[in-house]
């Protein structure tokens, strides 16, 4: 297995690599759960699966406690014929009465209990949908992140073998220098050629500092991941990591959510047809009452019995001629979300076949590609033995040197476009 170093830049950031370790790609792909994008994706799943609980409870029957007291600073009298309490009295005669007290008082247990309510069921549906798409964002959000992460890790073994590529062939024109400096000395190398030398080698070096500064910034990248201060050693070259991700990406997530947006306006659409319906409800109540207009509740002679329970139905009427515009409004949007999902199968079915083409092309170019990369190391190696036994000129080898690194930049391009195609 080629196991790629990865330079932490310890002496440039000064951190220590004491617990540092290997570095797979299944165990970068651990971490996701550990990002705070995700937590707050699993949050939102676990709101709605509270919701969920919540609408389910909601079938019992709900019981609680009432107590109250009451002081009426103004007790108000009601006039009623006198003859009601009274045959003898006279005709058209009043009596004032007071039908409570200065103080009262209730305490006793009340139930209160849907028997039938119409939006419930549609409620506790669109709660299930609810839930079904947070589940799916969460999933959504692992894989993008999966995506993100594997593209930072390629990136890096790439970046890698580049830098050390540059590295390779700075030393390789440091020598090519030196033996061009003795030529020079001994009279055998004119001063233009040899000028021609140490710019090369100059390029060679600034070559350097640029793969070093994409390594780099890889590295940073990768950061946001993974805490560098625990990687000392990248496992898994770009061909086991292609190899590895064939399953990411195969879930189509968008299509699923447009699913569930159809499904919840389908849902929508029955709930507003069922508030036409009745609605039946039971309603309990044991306890007692005081009534005294002193205050002293202690005293049982002053507490009455009260308890009742009733069944009570709602039968709504003005819904049959309101809601035929909301029941039009949530038609059109169902079939919105149908068109749009066919729409994304379609579209979905002809992505994956153009995918399929362009990773059959991709293999064959990259198959292509190392040939070249194996023609131009061999060219190279020929250029490299003639101009040190000064057959041919520095420019020629240079010629060839630029086309096997060249080579070898499009082989490492074409690997990580390789990548992206399978996993995005």
């Amino acid at each position: 297995m080629n196991r790629i170093i990865i330079p932490i830049l310890i002496i440039l950031t000064g951190i220590s690599i004491s617990n540092a370790q290997e570095l797979s790609i299944q165990e970068l792909w651990n971490e996701v759960d550990k990002t705070y994008s995700i937590q707050e994706k699993r949050l939102n799943r676990e709101v709605q699966e509270e919701q969920l609980r919540i609408r389910k409870s909601e079938r019992i029957p709900v019981i609680y406690g009432d107590v109250n007291l009451q002081r009426n600073l103004i007790i108000p009298t009601t006039p009623v014929p006198a003859i009601a309490f009274d045959p003898k009295a006279d005709e058209g005669a009043i009596l004032p009465l007071k039908f409570s007290t200065k103080w009262n008082s209730k305490a006793g247990i009340q139930l209160e209990w849907d028997l039938f309510n119409p939006t419930k069921r549609s409620q506790r549906k669109e709660d299930q949908i609810n839930l079904e798409k947070a589940k799916v964002s969460e999933l959504q959000s692992k894989q993008e992140w999966k995506i993100n992460a594997t593209l930072a890790y390629a990136s890096i073994v790439l970046a890698t073998e580049q830098y050390k590529a540059a590295l390779a062939d700075s030393i390789l024109y440091a020598e090519i220098n030196n033996i061009n400096k003795d030529r020079y000395e001994a009279g055998r190398l004119s001063s233009s050629e040899y000028i021609v030398s140490q710019q090369e080698l100059l390029r060679k070096r600034i070559n350097i500092h640029e793969s070093w500064s994409i390594l780099e910034e890889a590295n940073l990248e990768l950061g946001r991941y993974y805490p560098l201060e625990r990687i000392s050693v990248l496992k898994n070259n770009i061909e086991e990591i292609v190899s590895l991700t064939d399953s990411i990406g195969e879930e189509n997530f968008d299509q699923q959510l447009i699913s569930l947006d159809e499904q919840l306006a389908q849902i929508q659409l029955e709930g507003i047809k069922r508030q036409a319906l009745p609605s039946l409800s039971f309603n309990a109540y044991y306890g007692g009452q005081y009534f005294s207009n002193s205050f002293n509740i202690v005293n049982k002679n002053y507490w009455y019995g009260y308890s009742y329970a009733n069944l009570g139905l709602k039968i709504p009427i003005s819904a049959y001629f309101t809601n035929s515009a909301s029941i039009r409004q949530a038609t059109l949007n169902e079939k919105i979300f149908r068109n749009q999902l066919n729409e994304a199968k379609d579209s979905d079915a002809i992505d994956l076949k153009q995918k399929s083409s362009k990773i059959n092309s991709q293999n064959k170019r990259i198959k292509s590609l190392e040939e070249i990369k194996e023609l131009a190391a061999q060219n190279k190696a020929e250029k490299l033995e003639s101009y040190e036994a000064g057959r041919i000129l520095l420019t020629e080898f240079n010629r060839a040197n630029s086309e096997y690194l060249k080579s070898c930049q499009d082989l490492w391009q074409a690997k990580y476009d390789l990548l992206k195609i399978t996993i995005e």
